[in-house]
């Protein structure tokens, strides 16, 4: 194969496996990047197609690799010491802006400017406007609260 077809060849992988990893939450293709990258240098100076392809395989097996032992570890342990933003108000005491009633489902209360659903954690307790009650945790996207 000539050099152009695999310089297009590298440039389409390497385009492709951007595009699936912009799709996807999790890292699926990041590892075929910087292998295409290097291959696609390699057909520009006309090395050998065989050098190319295992050129391409070893660097992406070798990320790959390091990716499920080292530097998970790393970012284990980075991300583990970090709180969310979302983390940070539970245990919060905060003003119920709507009636919190589990039976019909509706509730809501003021937080940083923002309103959130929120639940009781006792189905048979509730809370009205204007009562103070604090976050045990957080659900989805609603607020479960306890009375002060």
């Amino acid at each position: 194969m000539g050099s152009f077809a695999m310089t297009l060849i590298w440039a389409v992988i390497f385009v492709l496996a951007m595009f699936i990893e912009a799709q996807t939450a999790e890292m699926v293709a990041v590892w075929f990047m910087p292998g295409a990258l290097i291959s696609l240098v390699l057909s520009i100076f006309e090395v050998k197609t065989y050098v190319q392809v295992i050129v391409f395989v070893a660097a992406s097996v070798i990320l790959l690799i390091l990716a499920k032992t080292v530097f998970r570890k790393k970012l284990a342990r980075l991300y583990s010491k970090q709180k969310t933003d979302t983390d940070l108000l539970i245990g919060r005491t905060v003003r119920v802006e709507e009636d919190i009633v589990n039976s019909e489902e509706r509730g809501a209360v003021r937080i940083n400017g923002q309103t959130w659903s929120a639940r009781m954690d006792d189905d048979n307790e509730s809370a009205i406007v204007g009562e103070m009650v604090t976050v045990l945790k957080i659900s989805g996207v609603k607020l479960i609260c306890k009375k002060n």
